[in-house]
């Protein structure tokens, strides 16, 4: 029991240090700056739209009279998570770990009195929690500006087959239950930025070098994504590790669907798993 202790208390202490080194970087600065970079040409570029000609049609008018600052936080979240901050989480991941194994600087911390399964998962928590505190800075920024625009609360029209395919409808999401829905889709989104930095930090251990350990992940996330959205592939894409990344779009249906978010969420956790325990392995394997 106190050599567990021990271990626990060993892998905060360097998750701490983690953190702090993390954020002396400039670089994860970038990923702020990229955000708001992200949510100022969002609300401009909704800003235009709703000055144009062009919004004289009934949708145009519907979106931009339901435009608030629940909203926008809600539509600056859809590219970010799809594109965006998948791209930031996995540089920096594949930085922190093959970048320091690739420079001699983990074999110097992997000679002090720590594992070096606590030195794997110290990168695992410290990349956790600046994908949060990245969707945090988002969430906050983008419902500033949209409530400064265009209102602080209000309805948000919810392109349902944008979020839950083909099948599903446009509707009226009320204000009462808005920004409930907001804060869930932001937290859920985390969970999947979780799993793609173990993706990364898996490579990271396999390949030891940062640009390897950049490309193969990213292609292989935006390969699965292009596949499951072409046709004939149904037998293929119920392997894809994209096809359960987004759980956080299942609150943003017209009534949560559980049932579908705790499957697609059970199998990511089976994912994310298995990214870490091959990661360990190898890390705790491999000469440094």
């Amino acid at each position: 029991m106190l050599n567990l202790l021990a271990r626990m208390s060993g892998l905060l202490a360097l998750t701490d240090f983690e953190i702090r080194k993390l954020f002396r970087r400039k670089l994860a600065h970038t990923g702020i700056i990229v955000s708001l970079f992200l949510t100022v040409l969002s609300a401009l570029g909704i800003a235009m739209r709703m000055n144009s000609k062009h919004n004289e049609k009934m949708l145009g008018r519907l979106v931009s009279e339901m435009m608030n600052g629940f909203a926008f936080s809600e539509t600056v979240l859809l590219p970010a998570i799809y594109m965006l901050l998948p791209m930031v989480v996995g540089i920096f991941s594949a930085i922190s770990f093959a970048g320091e194994l690739q420079g001699g600087f983990l074999r110097t911390v992997a000679i002090r009195p720590v594992s070096r399964l606590q030195i794997f998962f110290s990168k695992f928590i410290t990349m956790s929690v600046y994908s949060y505190i990245l969707l945090f800075i988002l969430l906050v920024v983008s419902y500033i500006t949209g409530s400064l625009l265009f209102g602080p609360s209000g309805d948000i029209i919810v392109f349902g087959p944008a979020f839950l395919g083909h099948g599903a409808k446009i509707f009226i999401m009320p204000a009462e239950v808005a920004f409930q829905r907001l804060l869930l889709s932001y937290i859920f989104a985390g969970y999947s930025l979780i799993s793609l930095s173990a993706m990364f930090l898996m490579f990271s251990a396999v390949f030891k070098k940062t640009a390897i350990a950049t490309v193969i992940p990213l292609g292989i996330y935006y390969t699965s994504y292009i596949l499951d959205a072409l046709p004939f592939m149904e037998s293929l894409q119920r392997f894809l590790p994209t096809r359960y990344l987004m759980v956080w779009k299942y609150v943003m249906a017209e009534n949560i669907a559980w049932e579908s978010m705790l499957h697609d969420g059970a199998i990511l956790s089976l994912y994310t798993l298995a990214y870490l325990a091959v990661g360990a392995i190898v890390f705790s394997q491999s000469e440094l």
